[in-house]
């Protein structure tokens, strides 16, 4: 396309050269008519061809002279038309090419939920930016650094050494340190001297360098660094293109991070429904299957005293009657336990005193209820989050507090709804029993924190040996109220 630029150009001037002749031939042509003229009318008798030649002359060297300027500044004009054409169709094309690479990117990142391939993909496209300067790939060094911790360390690399790729820095010095902190890209001259960058190996011979910072808002990731072993110089097109890239990576690397905790929650959960399933299995073994084979058993017995002891027989009747209608109480606490429909049809406080309830009948406990109209100022999910709370914490203290009085309290504070479940009883050693947990294998109260993230609210158990139990939690009414 050059080419034909170029000769366009070049038959442009052979016609404005044609053109120019034409005019000096016009020129002359007045010259002499107008010369012969005042010649005529002025002194015919005198003889002047002489001065006419002069003139002439004069003007053809003037036509020879004015061509040959054309002609030399139009050659350099062309060649100058086209090396700015080559220039501007080698920025095109390569403006073209990093768009095209920006579109494989997002195609590529939005297709993926995998960090490593989001940031490999965001370090094969800024390496572009050198490639497009004459670098050779060979010559191009590049990481990108995500934090593990309170450090960021290299999970793509290239040219990296194994050393390299285990060594972590703090990010808070020079040009990592200073892309991060002003949320800016950052360049040096001089990569061997950089406090962080010089505990690389492979920036040890690199003579530039740049960061580009990966964060969103308060929410920094990391950082990516590209360098060369030759000194570049970074223009705004090349900034535009490191700027893309770390939005398209960071919303990739959100994404990525989302799926990780959604995938992470759904095993906690699938293993949470385990441990639920577990328990169930316990408590079905060792409380109604072992009641239901007394009962197979007692009823085997009273048979043989029907005819033998009659009375005996109505006693052994009665026993199995009581055990049926034990066994049946302990069936529906373990369904309400599953499915509590209550809370879903009559709210949070209809469930605990359903609760209540159950374990006034079963374990003859002193058990009471303050405030529970207060219940009706959270959201639906966020009552049955809370009634899972409550009644965990219930649990525990019948198991475990052998207290005269267990008391639940809703009330509001400001924006915050809070639940306490309070008993007088033994208490314990909170330190011990979370330093013990890994071992004991129940969902406690790391279990009930757990619950309590879901709803941003927040838990704390007090407690000490001989002082009772107190369980608290806060959730806040913006985000979980009734009406939100």
């Amino acid at each position: 396309m050059s080419k034909n630029i170029s000769s366009v150009l070049r038959k442009e001037f052979k016609k404005l050269n044609w053109f120019t002749i034409g005019i000096f031939l016009v020129a002359v042509l007045l010259l002499v008519g107008l010369f012969m003229l005042l010649i005529g009318l002025l002194a015919p008798d005198n003889k002047y061809g002489a001065e006419l030649g002069i003139a002439v002359g004069i003007l053809g060297i003037a036509a020879l002279a004015s061509l040959s300027l054309l002609s030399h500044y139009g050659k350099r004009i062309s060649q100058l038309a086209q090396r700015m054409f080559n220039k501007e169709l080698g920025q095109l094309r390569a403006a073209n090419k990093r768009a095209k690479s920006l579109r494989e990117m997002t195609s590529k990142m939005t297709a993926t939920l995998s960090f490593e391939v989001v940031v490999e993909e965001a370090l094969d496209v800024c390496s572009l930016a050198l490639m497009e300067m004459g670098m050779p790939r060979q010559s191009l060094v590049g990481a990108v650094f995500l934090y593990k911790g309170v450090n960021l360390y290299p999970v793509a690399t290239r040219r990296f050494i194994a050393s390299d790729a285990k060594q972590g820095v703090p990010g808070q010095a020079g040009i990592i340190g200073g892309a991060l902190s002003q949320a800016e890209i950052r360049v040096t001259d001089n990569p061997r001297k950089d406090p962080e960058l010089s505990q690389y190996l492979a920036f040890q011979n690199a003579l530039t360098a740049v960061c580009i910072p990966l964060r969103a808002g308060f929410q920094i990731f990391g950082a990516m660094v590209i360098s060369s072993n030759t000194a570049v110089k970074f223009n705004k097109d090349h900034y535009d293109l490191f700027e893309a890239v770390a939005d398209q990576s960071v919303m990739a690397l959100q994404n990525a991070q989302l799926y990780q905790k959604l995938d992470a929650e759904k095993q906690r959960l699938i293993e949470a429904d385990e441990d639920a399933r577990k328990e169930l299995s316990r408590d079905l073994h060792d409380g109604p299957t072992q009641t239901i084979a007394a009962i197979a058993m007692r009823v085997n017995f009273i048979r043989s005293l029907i005819n033998r002891d009659p009375k005996q027989a109505a006693e052994e009747l009665q026993k199995v009657e009581d055990l049926a209608k034990q066994t049946s109480k302990d069936i529906r606490g373990m369904l309400f336990t599953l499915r509590p429909l209550v809370l879903e049809t009559q709210g949070l406080t209809a469930a605990v005193e359903t609760v209540m309830k159950r374990l006034r009948e079963n374990d003859g406990l002193n058990i009471r209820l303050v405030g529970g109209d207060n219940a009706e100022l959270l959201s639906e999910h966020a009552q049955s989050v809370v009634f899972s709370i409550v009644e965990e914490a219930l649990g525990n203290a019948r198991k475990y507090s052998r207290a005269d009085l267990i008391e639940v309290r809703f009330w509001q504070e400001d924006d915050l709804f809070v639940a306490q479940v309070r008993d007088d009883g033994v208490g314990f050693d909170t330190a011990d029993v979370n330093r013990d947990y890994s071992s004991r294998g129940s969902l406690g109260m790391v279990n009930m924190r757990e619950r309590a993230d879901r709803i941003d609210g927040s838990l704390r158990v007090e407690s000490q040996p001989g002082q009772g139990t107190k369980v608290m939690l806060v959730v806040p009414l913006k985000k979980h109220g009734q009406h939100v």
